[in-house]
């Protein structure tokens, strides 16, 4: 009796003790579940912590630059008309009666379409009125240049989206005739320019400011350069008209004028007027075109057959201007009637290329 007793006392020991080492949740395993225990290992005196995994801290990337692309195109005298109108054979306004808008200005086309504003000097009335008269001129050999309105489908079917009036043919036929211009380029939707107009043209925030005037006499500079003080702009450019006319070599005066105006805060500085082309100098860093001489001519088929195309190439990095390139691109001004083309005659280029660099002293090769 005894013996059983004691056998009986030694198993309720053994229950108790098992009982004892078995974790609490194993125990409860039909309650609700619980998140467990995380148990961390002994540490031996001197050791470091083991490393637990955890969530890395999140870092927001840097962001991408905001980058902004701007191209421009320049060209010079445009005139898409005939002295007085007139439309006999082999006149401008004749064979703009008998050929597509676009023939004109076909072979830069793509070129114009792949810029953010193709700019031109434009140098005739368009008017669709036969009261306007020509206004007296105090001077001889003088011209009096107008076409129809219709003619504005040059320009829109090239992609020459702005133009200047800032030149010695946009008030040939008077406040009249200027009026009729101005509102023929605006119901085609072409922006123009002159000297009481200065021009902002923005892309994505960034601020072009674009002085078309006319520059015919040393000082005149001091009003250009002011003018352009009192805008807020990105990059400043002036695209004037003035100097001699059929003149290789700038003139003296008209020079000292254009890098007083780098001097002044111009970016660029782009010349017309003269009928033939003019060197590029590089001042301060800074690009002066002389003179961009004709580009499509209706004046007349007998001038110097050369002239160019300037691409004005900028990128705006986060608020910065942070590359600004150019090109030139050397031109026929006569390859059909009226009709300039792209040159591919590589000593013809050449040539080109050699006088705007100063190397020479003509740009038709010897």
């Amino acid at each position: 009796m005894k013996k059983a007793a004691l056998i009986t006392i030694i198993i309720c020991i053994i229950l108790a003790a098992c009982t004892a080492a078995v974790p609490a949740y194993i125990l409860s395993r039909d309650s609700e579940p619980s998140p467990g225990v995380v148990i961390t290992p002994s540490i031996e005196p001197g050791a470091q912590s083991p490393s637990v995994d955890s969530e890395e801290s999140e870092t927001e990337p840097p962001p991408e630059p905001v980058v902004t692309n701007i191209t421009m195109t320049f060209v010079g005298d445009c005139m898409l008309a005939t002295d007085r109108g007139g439309e006999w054979d082999g006149s401008f306004n004749l064979l703009a009666k008998q050929v597509e808008p676009s023939y004109f200005l076909e072979n830069f086309i793509g070129l114009f379409q792949d810029d953010d504003w193709t700019v031109a000097n434009l140098e005739n009335v368009f008017t669709n009125d036969p009261t306007v008269r020509t206004r007296a001129k105090g001077y001889t050999p003088a011209y009096w240049y107008k076409s129809g309105t219709e003619n504005t489908a040059i320009l829109t079917e090239a992609s020459v989206e702005v133009v200047s009036l800032a030149n010695n043919h946009s008030d040939d036929y008077g406040s009249k005739g200027a009026s009729d211009t101005r509102e023929a380029l605006d119901e085609a939707g072409v922006i123009w320019g002159d000297n009481d107009k200065l021009l902002i043209l923005e892309k994505e925030g960034y601020k072009i400011a674009l002085y078309c005037c006319t520059f015919y006499y040393t000082g005149y500079d001091t009003i250009i350069s002011k003018k352009l003080a009192e805008v807020d702009a990105d990059y400043k450019i002036v695209y004037f008209h003035g100097g001699t006319e059929r003149v290789h070599e700038p003139d003296a005066w008209k020079a000292a004028g254009a890098r007083r105006m780098i001097d002044s805060g111009a970016d660029l500085v782009i010349g017309g007027h003269p009928h033939v082309l003019q060197p590029v100098e590089i001042y301060k860093g800074r690009t002066i075109v002389h003179s961009l001489g004709n580009f499509c001519f209706g004046g007349s088929r007998s001038e110097e057959n050369r002239t160019m195309v300037y691409r004005l190439y900028l990128t705006f990095t986060d608020g910065e201007l942070t590359a600004e390139t150019d090109e030139i691109i050397p031109c026929y001004l006569y390859s059909d009637p009226y009709k300039p083309a792209i040159i591919t005659d590589e000593n013809d280029r050449e040539a080109v290329m050699a006088f705007l660099r100063g190397e020479t002293d003509s740009p038709i090769a010897k």
